[in-house]
């Protein structure tokens, strides 16, 4: 059995399965794998945002190493 099907009893009797909702999750750092300071609450792009390229992917330190192994 799958972890987001849950059985449930109606009101009739009758036991049905409800889906249920997955819980939101931060983002991670593709490089080190560290945690992003984001807003976890929301999977939409209407919170606050950083302002640099590659905010969503990248933390501040692996960013800032690989545009200097670029620059080389």
């Amino acid at each position: 059995m799958t972890k987001n099907i849950v059985k449930k009893k109606t009101p009739g009797g009758h036991i049905v399965n409800h889906k249920t909702k997955k819980s939101a999750t931060s983002s991670h750092c593709r490089i080190c794998g560290s945690e992003l300071r984001t807003n976890k609450k929301t999977k939409t792009k209407s919170g606050k945002r950083v302002a640099r390229p590659l905010s969503a992917e990248l933390c501040p330190a692996c960013l800032k190493s690989s545009i200097q192994m670029v620059e080389l």
